[in-house]
């Protein structure tokens, strides 16, 4: 092992080599991990769905699947036993090994990015791969790409911690792992690199550092995926190609059909896991519960009952009129709200695409009758639904597209998935998203926090000032963390200091041209909820409780504004200074 971390670590092989071996290595597993799962899968169903119920929904052709759909007579009052027990398996499995994996993979690798620099504990994804395949394959309505992910993340982060790699080169492995199991499951490589660059922002901000490894580790993932279920597009639709630009008011009104379809399933999936949440059940029970709610809704509804690629082909052969369209797609929202909201274990791009293409082609049947000289094609508004739906839910407009496009092969259709995707991202609020461990942008990530700090402190140099050579940036962090003020001259009459402002300080609520400071005192940084965010202060930054405050100033300058603060306190007896420390003259 030593003879291998010092290869790995080799001056002549460098950091890109060393990222682009590592990536490559990451999604062959990536890939093998893939096909894992879905025998997994196969099997779950078998065993749930078919002995238990006599029940086979449609699969996907590419695949080997069928799209002809079996039900026993007796079998449709036995899915929900199916269901109810695949959850309470499921349940056992996640809160007794993994609690961690309940709910949907991605947004468990965005948190470990930001705010645990890449760490994925090794049973995570294991103890996620197998409760997925029971939640999915017993008729739970959740996706693929959340265990996947975490399948590849997950080995991402155990080989960076194997070969004792920095937090850097960590998130670079788990971001790569999670590309190569998308872009695998998927038959999208290029949208699978694209999303984890453009998922970890709500904002259209992206982290292009990991571009390339998870480029190459969602190749490599696909070709083996492809090796084994053969290559191509995930889904057979029409070879057709867009060329009336009559059509592109009408999808610009599905754009915000998609919009309003993913705020909606955003509150719902969100109010429900919420409600769990607060319910006093045991957890280990409550993904039984999510687990017979769809169990009973499947009796009227199948088509919410499992992953549902079937389904969303079929609803690319126009097999569906637009009222049954409508019904699947809330159909799926309540049903994947129950699965995965109450602790069960799947992802949400799955059902988002079918939410999204059910949405788009009861559109397109609607405008077909409503305009019916334009020639327009319900599917091509089933294909643009898809992107346009996800790209709303998840704020990534770009990879929305690219994955769509290499799912299906609609390349002709590139023009109306553009402006469909970024129109339904600019329409939904930037906080209403699936995926709550984004964080806005790269500057509110705390991985670029000390970036965004130097930027800051660039601010000294307008006072000939500047933090001493001998003192890392890092050392600096830690010192304000603490309270400690940091010495900035070698006089030592301007120092940096911290201010935390409780509840009942008299400046939360102020914005920082409000503040009563003296002369010579400037806010260089705000950083926000406990430290994970940072915020370049401008004049009109609104100050919240919990807010620590980097300031600079002259040591006198700072002893006046603590008396400052004093005099309020004694005035306002309810308000509290909520000062870190009195700063001093520091020997550093």
């Amino acid at each position: 092992m030593r003879s291998v971390r010092a290869r790995i670590a080799s001056p002549r092989l460098g950091k890109t080599g060393r990222m682009l071996l590592l990536s490559l290595l990451v999604g062959v597993v990536s890939g093998l991990g893939a096909i894992v799962f879905n025998l997994l899968l196969d099997g779950a169903k078998e065993l749930f769905l078919l002995k238990m119920a006599g029940y086979q929904p449609p699969g996907l052709p590419r695949e080997g699947g069928s799209l002809v759909e079996t039900l026993a007579p007796w079998g449709r009052w036995l899915i929900p036993v199916a269901t109810t027990l695949g959850g309470l398996v499921a349940g056992w499995l996640v809160f007794t090994f993994a609690p961690e994996a309940e709910g949907h993979g991605t947004d468990a690798v965005l948190k470990a990015y930001h705010h645990a620099g890449g760490r994925i504990r090794a049973r995570v994804p294991l103890v996620k791969t197998v409760a997925s395949a029971l939640t999915i394959g017993s008729g739970g309505s959740g996706g693929r790409e959340g265990p996947i992910a975490q399948i590849g993340a997950g080995f991402g982060s155990v080989l960076a911690s194997v070969l004792r790699l920095s937090d850097g080169e960590r998130r670079m492995l788990v971001m790569s792992g999670a590309a190569g199991g998308i872009g695998a499951i998927f038959h999208a490589p290029l949208g699978g690199a694209l999303f984890v660059t453009e998922v970890l922002y709500r904002k259209l901000d992206y982290e292009t550092d990991v571009l390339v490894p998870a480029i190459v580790s969602a190749v490599t993932a696909y070709s083996i995926v492809g090796y084994y279920y053969g290559f191509g597009s995930l889904f057979i639709t029409p070879s057709d190609y867009f060329a009336h630009p009559q059509l592109l008011p009408l999808y610009a009104l599905l754009s915000l059909v998609s919009a309003a379809g993913a705020w909606l399933f955003i509150r719902l999936f969100y109010g429900l896991t919420e409600a769990f949440g607060r319910w006093p059940l045991a957890p280990v029970f409550k993904p039984a519960v999510g687990g017979l709610a769809v169990g009973l809704l499947g009796i009227a509804l199948p088509y919410v009952l499992d992953g549902g690629y079937g389904w969303l082909q079929m609803i690319f052969m126009n097999q569906f009129t637009w009222g049954v369209l409508l019904l699947i797609a809330l159909g799926k929202m309540v049903a994947t709200s129950f699965s995965i909201g109450s602790g069960g274990s799947g992802g949400v791009f799955g059902p988002s695409v079918i939410i999204g293409a059910a949405l788009g082609g009861a559109v397109g049947q609607i405008f077909a009758q409503l305009f019916p000289t334009l020639g327009v094609q319900p599917v091509h508004f089933a294909l643009v639904g898809m992107a346009a739906f996800f790209a709303a839910a998840a704020k990534t407009p770009l990879s929305s597209i690219v994955m769509v496009t290499e799912m299906t092969g609609s390349y002709g259709l590139l023009v109306p998935l553009m402006l469909s995707s970024f129109l339904a991202y600019l329409v939904l609020r930037p906080d209403e998203t699936l995926y709550r461990s984004q964080v806005p942008e790269r500057i509110d990530s705390p991985v670029h926090a000390h970036e965004y700090m130097r930027a800051a402190l660039v601010n000294l140099k307008e006072r000939g000032l500047a933090i001493p050579s001998d003192v890392p940036l890092p050392d600096v962090a830690r010192l304000l963390e603490t309270g400690q003020p940091v010495v900035l001259d070698p006089e030592g009459e301007e120092i940096m200091f911290t201010l935390e402002l409780e509840p009942t300080h008299p400046w939360v609520g102020r914005r920082i041209f409000e503040l009563d400071l003296p002369p010579d005192v400037l806010v260089i940084s705000v950083m926000r909820e406990k430290a994970d965010k940072v915020v370049i202060p401008r004049g009109h930054t609104r100050l919240e409780a919990g807010d620590r405050l980097i300031l600079v100033g002259p040591a006198y300058a700072s002893q006046e504004l603590m008396e400052r603060l004093a005099q309020e306190k004694e005035a306002s007896p309810q308000a509290g200074a909520g000062v870190t420390e009195s700063p001093s003259r520091s020997d550093r």
